[in-house]
């Protein structure tokens, strides 16, 4: 693999303008969010409440109750309106800002503003669901993707968000968690569109010349003790599919991954010593946790980011180090490619 030099202080400079536009664009959009989800938070409180501080049975009352109710909802209107115009502005400088990057860093790549992956891919990672789960238990939802040729086959990394469809029960606290999870908890959010999802962040995948006897799983050290979905997801992988420990006599790669396969020989023969150096070389460059799995002739990643992957990030916006943690985290598939079909001593 031909190694790209790219001067990162540079192209920062260039994109700077972009960049400080979407910084403000962003402060603009979180204002408006601290203004306009408690609002509607109080007006849908006032509307199922209000009527009890008032004397229901006086004309004029209910009148000015009606009338309360009507200018909320005007004022929701409005806001509501600034709102998604702005959000729409952000979301358009950012595809600009992010489109001139990823010419400038990976100039054979294709960028997809609007880009996804199946189900049937994501299914097939198994990363987010077990072997026997149906497609409809996922909804995916893309934010961008890049698609970069590697000879004649070719690796894409999208910007995924995850949603878990088994949210069905009709009980008063699911009610409740759902009023929480679309109203309360884009205040506080990275981002307003993650808030909706159980994973948001990269998603990568490539196919190999190489194929794989069994399935091999790699996961952060201390997501299994978690609670939350991956974590129950890994449950039910581990419960359905077979999967065992398999321990690996490299201390440092074990604490950063553990590994799952139903094949431990075939694990063996994927996670060699220099490729553990390589995966432990690459995850200490990512800074947050990475899950890997190998499955047939394809090989996945993915990693949570909650302020969204291929958006610029809030650090980036005020230097280059986020630019450079970008091009690491889009060219880790082609080098694990590479390193999938190299021969080592």
């Amino acid at each position: 693999m031909e190694q790209t030099i790219i001067d990162f202080k540079a192209l920062y400079r260039e994109m700077q303008r972009g960049l400080t536009h979407v910084n403000r664009l962003r402060r603009l959009v979180r204002c408006l969010i601290c203004i306009l989800y408690p609002v509607v938070l109080l007006w849908f409180a006032f509307c199922l409440f209000g009527g009890y501080l008032f004397d229901r049975s006086d004309y004029n009352t209910s009148v000015a109750i009606s009338q309360y109710i009507l200018i909320g909802f005007g004022v929701f209107c409005l806001l509501h309106y600034i709102f998604m115009k702005s959000l729409m502005a952000l979301n358009q400088q950012e595809t600009r800002v992010m489109s001139g990057i990823i010419l400038k860093m990976f100039p054979t790549a294709k960028y997809t503003p609007t880009g996804s992956i199946d189900l049937k891919t994501i299914a097939g990672s198994r990363l987010f669901s077990s072997a026997s789960a149906s497609a409809t238990s996922l909804h995916a939802t893309g934010y961008g993707r890049v698609d970069i040729p590697m000879g004649d086959r070719c690796i894409s990394i999208t910007d995924l968000g995850i949603t878990s469809n088994n949210r069905n029960d009709p009980s008063t606290l699911n009610s409740f968690h759902i009023l929480y999870q679309y109203l309360v908890r884009p205040i506080f959010g990275a981002r307003i569109e993650s808030t909706m999802h159980s994973f948001r962040g990269m998603f990568g995948y490539g196919q190999t010349p190489r194929q794989f006897k069994g399935y091999v799983m790699l996961l952060p050290d201390h997501l299994e003790n978690k609670v939350g979905y991956l974590a129950q997801t890994i449950q039910r992988f581990k419960q359905k599919n077979g999967a065992k420990f398999v321990h690996l006599e490299d201390p440092e790669f074990e604490n950063l991954f553990t590994v799952y396969a139903d094949d431990e020989v075939e694990a063996r023969m994927i996670l060699t010593p220099a490729m553990m150096r390589r995966i432990t070389e690459l995850r200490k460059s990512f800074r947050r946790d990475l899950m890997l799995s190998f499955n047939g002739d394809t090989f996945y990643y993915a990693s949570d980011t909650p302020d969204g992957f291929l958006r610029p990030g809030r650090k980036s916006l005020n230097n280059e180090s986020l630019l450079e943690q970008l091009y690491r985290e889009i060219d880790f598939c082609r080098t694990i490619e590479t390193s999938l079909t190299t021969k080592h001593p």
